[in-house]
């Protein structure tokens, strides 16, 4: 519970600790299939000859046009949870803050992919024959190199603090273990 304060273990920072970097996962999933899909299906629909409809259009500016502010987003969700699940770990929160970022993460980036789906499928039609060359513009560009490189950052940012977590804590127990220690499992 939100209310409740206990002492923070250490499994309850680890477990909130992956949580979080599956959430972000979720999140870079759900804005790189969006952008792959509302793409497609506006090249399919271009090439049938047919009309866009306005809300798969007003998707596709959200989505793939300014898709680098999402990504953006989810990087800096990313950190406030990491940064959560640490003030957890130091007593100043409770470890419940940070399980609720990260599922609240996963649940927008679920709404996001269901939005997108929807407006995606609206022009559904009959399959097309010949394939056209699609038509992209500089921010559908920018915004098919920006997952890959936030989703790297990401994971950069999430291995860093693990590993700043562990570092902390052999450093903590002057004859406790080591880091090397705490990355061996208790086989």
């Amino acid at each position: 519970m939100l209310g409740r304060t206990r002492r923070t273990s250490r499994l309850d920072v680890s477990l909130a600790l992956a949580f979080t970097g599956i959430a972000y996962l979720v999140w870079a999933l759900a804005a790189g299939t969006a952008r792959n899909l509302i793409q497609d299906m506006i090249q399919v629909t271009r090439s049938m000859g047919a009309e866009v409809p306005s809300i798969t259009r007003g998707v596709k500016i959200f989505f793939v046009d300014t898709g680098v502010v999402i990504d953006l987003v989810g990087l800096a969700w990313l950190v406030v949870s990491l940064l959560l699940v640490v003030f957890a770990g130091r007593q100043k929160f409770s470890i419940s803050w940070a399980w609720v970022s990260a599922i609240c993460q996963s649940f927008v980036a679920a709404w996001g992919a269901v939005l997108v789906a929807w407006a995606a499928f609206l022009p559904f039609g009959p399959k097309v024959d010949a394939a056209v060359a699609p038509e992209s513009t500089t921010l559908e560009k920018v915004s098919g190199l920006s997952l890959p490189v936030v989703l790297a950052v990401a994971v950069v940012v999430w291995t860093s603090l693990l590993l700043w977590l562990l570092f902390e804590r052999s450093r903590f127990f002057n004859r406790g273990p080591t880091v090397r220690d705490s990355l061996r499992t208790n086989v």
